[in-house]
């Protein structure tokens, strides 16, 4: 099944490339307003709103390929058109390839609209209406883009975007050029490693930050730009014994403005079995050593205060083990006069010996 969907996908690029290619065709992406179907049920088209505000009519013919939101499964042309004609709902986000006008088409309003026949049309995103109530009662939309990402948008009513969010998905998803990946795991201990990150969850609540979001449009007014959120997790080094991952989480840093910080942590899995390894284990000296010691060990820390609180802030997570180095990301705040991201990071080469277990230091990729 899952091959047949993605022969589907491959199908749509193609075309898609084949269209753009040519010189010909045209685009015309937008939101859709009203579906039009004939006497039969049969769908022959739709009203589609530019992100310009203006409206063109879609006529769509027994020639026109229509291709549904991704994840679906299709096995005939009628199958594919059955799917596309169920999830072409008003608020869909479509794009259109054309090369000819069509007849013009009135709009519900009695506008006279501009028709394109249609070549090939793809749903982008789809959109449920009154999705989530936040906690004064206002009422928010929520558009799914129909990518493997699986993003989506938390909108008010007019469709200004509060809050998008990004899931990037596990490691199984992620391949670094150079680096190992869940693919060189045996199967247990892949299933292991993806069941890790699934039982981890995203590490942010969805719905308080949105009410952030919203907080802070109802404080800036015109001036809010909508904030973002994303989550990924992929490998970041390996050797005989280990795979490391690292999990790059980037939050609002003020809502509303567009400012964002990223959050990097760290995990280490045992390469034959799949289990997770506790970081402090990685360091064959004790905890109190290890946060005394690694930030005189980036060498540019003067000030004494700072690698003492710094050495208090350590959290096991937020060790990220690189090719060449290890690396410690402390979030906004965590410092003490520190308002911004603060990143230290030691080569393993001027580390002394007998401060890693010989068998966690990386090996570093043949490129």
């Amino acid at each position: 099944m899952k091959q047949e969907r993605w022969a589907v996908l491959i199908l749509a690029v193609l075309l898609a490339l084949g269209l753009s290619g040519c010189g010909e065709a045209k685009r015309l992406a937008g939101e859709v307003l009203e579906v039009r179907t004939d006497e039969a049920g049969a769908l022959t088209g739709f009203v589609l709103e530019r992100g310009d505000g203006r409206c063109f009519g879609v006529e769509m013919t027994e020639e026109t390929r229509a291709f549904p939101p991704w994840e679906g499964t299709w096995y005939s042309n009628e199958e594919i058109r059955a799917d596309f004609q169920s999830a072409l709902q008003l608020g869909c986000g479509v794009s259109v390839y054309y090369q000819s006008r069509g007849e013009a088409m009135t709009s519900q309003d009695g506008q006279k609209l501009t028709a394109y026949v249609a070549q090939q049309v793809n749903i982008e995103s789809t959109l449920e209406r009154d999705a989530v109530t936040l906690a004064d009662g206002t009422v928010v939309d929520l558009r799914r883009a129909c990518t493997a990402e699986g993003s989506r948008n938390y909108q008010l009513p007019d469709g200004t975007g509060l809050l998008w969010v990004y899931d990037g998905g596990g490691p199984e998803r992620h391949y670094v050029a150079g680096q190992e990946s869940l693919d060189d795991l045996s199967e247990a201990a892949r299933e292991r490693v993806q069941a890790y990150y699934e039982k981890q969850g995203p590490q942010y609540d969805e719905m308080a930050e949105l009410e952030k979001s919203y907080a802070a449009y109802l404080e800036l007014g015109e001036e809010f730009e909508g904030d973002s959120i994303r989550r990924d997790v992929s490998p970041c080094a390996s050797n005989g014994r280990v795979l490391y991952l690292l999990t790059s989480l980037t939050l609002p840093q003020e809502y509303g403005t567009r400012l964002c910080y990223e959050r990097q942590s760290g995990g280490a899995f045992d390469r034959e079995t799949g289990e997770k390894i506790e970081n402090w284990d990685l360091f064959a000296v004790p905890e109190e050593e290890v946060r005394r010691r690694l930030p005189e060990l980036c060498g540019w820390v003067k000030d004494r205060n700072l690698r003492e609180a710094m050495g208090e802030a350590l959290e096991a997570d937020m060790f990220v083990f690189f090719p060449s180095c290890l690396s410690v990301s402390f979030p906004p705040g965590s410092l003490p006069g520190e308002e911004n991201t603060c990143i230290i990071s030691v080569d393993y080469k001027d580390v002394p010996e007998g401060f890693f277990q010989p068998w966690a230091v990386p090996v570093a990729p043949e490129m």
